[in-house]
C-alpha cells in the first residue's frame, strides 16, 4: 500500500478533523471495510470531488453508508444527502 496526504475542507468531520488539516490515508487493494472506518471516497454525485467520512453502516450491495462526524446534521453532506456510496468509489483508508 502507498500513503498519500488529503487536506480536509470543511467543518463535516469535526471533532475529528479541522478545516485546513492534513491527514495520511493509505491507498485501498482490498476492499474489505468495517464499520467506524473512515474512509477518502469519490463523490457519487460529483466525480471530480474528493470526500473524507466515517462508513456508518455497510449495505450488502456493495454499498457503504457515510457520515461525517459532526453532531450538526447541516454541516455535512454524506449519505444522508446523496444515499449510499459503491464500494468501488473508495480510494484511501485514513490512518488513526
Amino acid at each position: 500500500m502507498s500513503d498519500f496526504h488529503v487536506i480536509i475542507r470543511g467543518d463535516s468531520m469535526w471533532p475529528t478533523f479541522s478545516d485546513g488539516e492534513k491527514i495520511t490515508a493509505s491507498k485501498v487493494s482490498k476492499k474489505n471495510f468495517t464499520i467506524g472506518t473512515i474512509v477518502v471516497s469519490k463523490h457519487p454525485l460529483k466525480s471530480e470531488v474528493i470526500i473524507v467520512k466515517r462508513i456508518k453502516d455497510i449495505l450488502t450491495d456493495n454499498q457503504l453508508f457515510l457520515q461525517g462526524d459532526n453532531p450538526d446534521p447541516l454541516a455535512s453532506e454524506d449519505s444522508h444527502n446523496f444515499g449510499p456510496v459503491n464500494i468501488e468509489l473508495v480510494v484511501g483508508i485514513i490512518k488513526t
